[in-house]
């Protein structure tokens, strides 16, 4: 956008008029493929959201999973249940996504 903004400040105020009109055509030119460009790249990147996105991430043990508990996922606490038990303050990761209850295991190595 500053390029186009200069190149009408240009256009209108110094040098021969046809040069600096096939400038600033240029420059709107430049300005849109490179908007194209971003718009087409960033379609590409698939939005993670709901559930599904939750599997693998990590999370903290904040009351003991011994089958159930709560854990951190983000600044959000969530029930949990946790087939091999843990203790506060643990690291595990997201298996699934049961109701409004998260399965949690430790990491594989």
């Amino acid at each position: 956008m500053l390029i186009v903004a200069a190149s009408v400040l240009l256009v209108l105020h110094i040098g021969p008029r046809p040069w600096l009109l096939l400038f600033l055509a240029v420059a709107i030119l430049v300005e849109l493929a490179e908007k194209g460009f971003l718009v087409w790249y960033t379609r590409r990147i698939p939005v993670a959201v709901g559930a599904e996105a939750m599997i693998g991430r990590p999370v903290t043990v904040v009351a003991a999973c011994r089958p159930a508990g709560r854990v951190r996922l983000g600044r959000e606490s969530w029930k949990a249940q946790c087939a091999e038990g843990a203790g506060v303050g643990e690291r595990l990761v997201i298996d699934s996504v049961e109701n409004l209850s998260l399965v949690v295991s430790r990491p594989s190595a």
